[in-house]
Formats: C-alpha cells, sequence, structure tokens
C-alpha cells in the first residue's frame, strides 16, 4: 500500500549564511550597528516591519557610511603598499604600523601581525571584501522595501557598475572583491546588465556635464548683454 501522507509543515523562515555574515561584519561596526537598528526591521518570522524602513533617507545614510567606511579601508590599504614600495629596509618595514577610524572601530594595521595589531594587508583586503557584501546586501533590502525610489536605485547600480570596473584590478585591492564579488561579476555577465549598467553611468554623467554646460553659456550670454546696455 501506498504510504501514508505526511502532515503538510510549513516551512520555517530561515536567515541565509550571507545574511548571517553581514550581520557580523555590521556588529564590528558601531555606527553601522547603529544604522541597522535604527530601521527597526523585524524578523520575517513576524512579518512586521518598522517605519523607519520605509525612509529614503535613512537608507541613503546608512549606504553612505558603508562607502565611507569602504573608502577608508582602502586608503589604508594604498598605504600600507605605499609603505611597503617606498621602504627597503626590511625588519623596519615590518614595523610600520597605520591605524584607521571608521564607523567606530579603529583599525591598527601592519604587514606582520604582534599584539596590537588587528589586520595585515592580507586580512584588510578581506574585511574590505565583507563590506563590500555588506553594501550589496544593504542596498537590495533597501530597493526591495522601496522599489519606486529613483534616488536608491541609481545610487544601489552605480555601486555594483563600480564593482565591474573594478574586476581587473590587481593586489590586495582586487582580491578584497572575494568570491561574492566575483559570483556577482559572473551573475551579472550571464544577465547581459554590464554594459547597461555601464551606459547608464555614462549617460548620467552626460547629462549632468550638458547642464553645466548650458547654465555656463546662459550666464556667459546674460553677462554680454548687461555690458552691451
Amino acid at each position: 500500500p501506498p504510504p501514508a501522507s505526511q502532515p503538510f509543515q510549513k516551512r520555517q523562515p530561515s536567515t541565509s549564511p550571507s545574511s548571517n555574515q553581514c550581520l557580523a561584519t555590521i556588529v564590528s561596526y558601531p555606527q553601522l550597528l547603529q544604522h541597522e537598528e535604527s530601521l527597526a526591521t523585524a524578523s520575517s518570522s513576524t512579518g512586521s516591519i518598522g517605519a523607519n524602513a520605509y525612509d529614503v533617507m535613512a537608507w541613503m545614510s546608512y549606504l553612505e557610511s558603508v562607502d565611507d567606511a569602504l573608502d577608508s579601508l582602502h586608503d589604508g590599504l594604498s598605504s600600507m603598499e605605499s609603505l611597503s614600495i617606498s621602504n627597503t629596509a626590511g625588519a623596519s618595514a615590518d614595523a610600520r604600523t597605520i591605524s584607521v577610524d571608521t564607523a567606530g572601530r579603529t583599525l591598527h594595521i601592519s604587514r606582520v601581525m604582534a599584539p596590537g595589531i588587528t589586520h595585515t594587508p592580507k586580512s584588510l583586503g578581506k574585511e574590505i571584501g565583507k563590506l563590500i557584501s555588506v553594501r550589496i546586501w544593504v542596498g537590495e533590502r533597501a530597493v526591495s522595501l522601496l522599489p519606486g525610489s529613483y534616488k536608491l536605485w541609481r545610487f544601489h547600480l552605480i555601486f555594483l557598475g563600480g564593482l565591474l570596473e573594478k574586476k581587473q584590478s590587481s593586489g590586495a585591492a582586487g582580491e578584497s572583491l572575494g568570491a561574492v564579488g566575483k559570483q556577482f561579476q559572473k551573475e551579472c555577465h550571464r544577465l547581459r546588465i554590464s554594459s547597461y549598467l555601464l551606459s547608464v553611468n555614462v549617460a548620467l554623467d552626460e547629462v549632468e556635464n550638458g547642464k553645466d554646460a548650458h547654465n555656463i553659456a546662459n550666464n556667459n550670454n546674460k553677462s554680454s548683454q548687461l555690458k552691451s546696455q
């Protein structure tokens, strides 16, 4: 006889590993954690979302804070690489330390791990990769909750387009994209949106530059008319 059918059990919502990893990274940056808590987004099991989660400017501020942290870490990595190139003293170069304060967290970077050192250039590259994952994750949440926001979509897509442009980067900075970034690039190429993203960025820049040139021309014409009068 056929086996008795099992009663239907509702699947319990679970947090994806990438979400857990992103949240773990966010917790290590106090300012980013403040943004996360201010959104007051409840777990998906309750189905409720805080009112701040529908505030465009709250998401924009969150994304800008992540961008600022990424810029600071990139600057710290570049500074450490510059020291390594310029200093040929060997051991003295290994002893040099750079401190980076960003998003409420202080990172101490050196070529060699030692007491008080939080990152080497290699581990800092991995940290940048984690923040890139956070930036993508927060951006996806923002546009999913506010799909009609042109500002959020533009900010999110410009960042994704920038990741595609860094595909050919070399060194620790290039490796910072990590597995998440590489998978994202493959998916973008599969969906054929790489050229679209880049063309959108160029078109927007051309429009803005065209507006600036038009305004300058108008101001010059007005000035020449006033002088002739």
